[in-house]
């Protein structure tokens, strides 16, 4: 899901080949990990997918209607899906308008350069810096 999910969004990655502006990098670089690690929205769709699939595949219903239940849950991930990658493709898309960048990548596709925007993305996103580790309370 992950994968499908970022690689239409920046496949430019080879370009980033040609090299960087001497005053201002016009490449902007992603950690698509970092966004997906610390947002509670895509944490929340993620883990009620998973729990869904569980659920429909402990159950006791005849093979037909799991296979009528999977592919319900498959249209949802696949709307979830759409809806988060509008969302980040949106802040990218202002972030990189509002600084000049020609070109937004991800940090998983490059091995260096580009400037990382990740934190402004999580900005525009309303996601929190640092994520409270898994058990926590506040």
């Amino acid at each position: 899901m992950r994968t499908r999910l970022w690689l239409a969004l920046f496949a430019a990655a080879p370009l980033l080949a040609t090299g960087c502006a001497r005053h201002h990098s016009q490449i902007a670089v992603v950690n698509v990990a970092s966004l997906e690690q610390s947002w509670p929205k895509f944490q929340n769709y993620a883990n009620q997918l998973q729990a869904n699939f569980v659920a429909i595949r402990d159950s006791k219903l005849k093979p037909d209607e799991k296979r009528r239940q999977f592919a319900q849950l498959s249209q949802q991930s696949l709307r979830w899906q759409n809806e988060v990658s509008n969302d980040v493709r949106g802040a990218v898309q202002n972030i990189a308008s509002q600084r000049n960048y020609q070109i937004v990548v991800t940090r998983q596709g490059v091995a260096f350069g580009g400037e990382d925007i990740t934190d402004d993305v999580k900005a525009a996103l309303k996601i929190p810096l640092t994520s409270p580790s898994p058990g926590s309370t506040k």
